[in-house]
């Protein structure tokens, strides 16, 4: 499934097959991305010296390039500079938007929409806000608000029927309590600092001063814990450095 930019930004890593290699230069089609593709140089295919880049990668090879250059005729790409947690997170990107194609052609046929209509209006859109049209079908029953922001109700209900059908939507939930408050005049903006992005999967609510729910969720029982202590960490680092007040308790 092709994305929702024409083009890579400068440091995205991106999902690329090989599609032409002699000694000093390869080119690549970059496969999130229609009609792109790249030039990956003798000097960016590997931490180690190269003298023969026919000898290195092979045509047809599907692997991750990080973008290091974007101008109007080339993208340049390198191999060298990918690790390999970035290789897993962009091929497990892609592979879960491939994945994704099936349910958004079951969606343009329960809404009755043309293809241009259901990429324009339903699938860029997730793929901007939410990371990936995967993850919009992914997050439309345990996060619908974040949906509702930015698609019509009745869309919106479809995407979850579409999930329901094809992805198993449990999410394990982790629930705490937290503790927030700073003496100064401009606490609530300092509250406001403590909680913002603090990560996918979690969320926080007022609930009367100094009091706040933070609610984590995730596929497992130990994600979902994983994320929480994450949030609470980062929430905790901030407090301190505003000086402020905070504790942690689980509901």
């Amino acid at each position: 499934m092709h994305w929702f930019k024409d083009r890579p930004d400068e440091g995205d890593f991106v999902v690329v097959t090989i599609s032409d290699v002699d000694t000093n230069s390869a080119y690549a089609d970059l496969e999130e991305y229609e009609d792109a593709s790249g030039l990956i140089h003798i000097s960016e295919a590997s931490r180690s010296w190269v003298e023969d880049l026919t000898k290195e990668i092979s045509e047809g090879e599907k692997t991750v390039a990080q973008v290091i250059d974007v101008d109007d005729d080339t993208i340049t790409l390198s191999l060298k500079r990918v690790n390999e947690n970035n290789k897993r997170e962009a091929m497990s990107r892609w592979n879960k938007e491939q994945k994704a194609e099936s349910f958004v052609r079951d969606l343009q046929d329960s809404l009755d929409m043309d293809e241009d209509e259901i990429f324009d209006e339903v699938v860029f859109p997730m793929q901007r806000e939410v990371g990936s049209a995967f993850h919009g079908f992914e997050i439309s029953t345990a996060k619908r608000d974040k949906l509702d922001e930015f698609l019509d109700e009745d869309v919106v209900n479809e995407i979850q029927e579409v999930a329901k059908e094809n992805i198993d939507l449990k999410q394990e939930k982790f629930e705490g309590e937290i503790e927030l408050e700073f003496s100064s005049e401009n606490g609530i903006d300092k509250i406001k600092q403590c909680f913002e992005d603090i990560g996918e999967g979690v969320e926080a609510k007022y609930v009367s001063a100094p009091e706040y729910s933070i609610t984590s969720w995730g596929r497992t029982q130990e994600l979902a814990k994983k994320r929480m202590d994450k949030a609470t960490n980062q929430i905790k680092e901030k407090a301190d450095e505003l000086n402020g007040r905070f504790e942690f308790s689980r509901a």
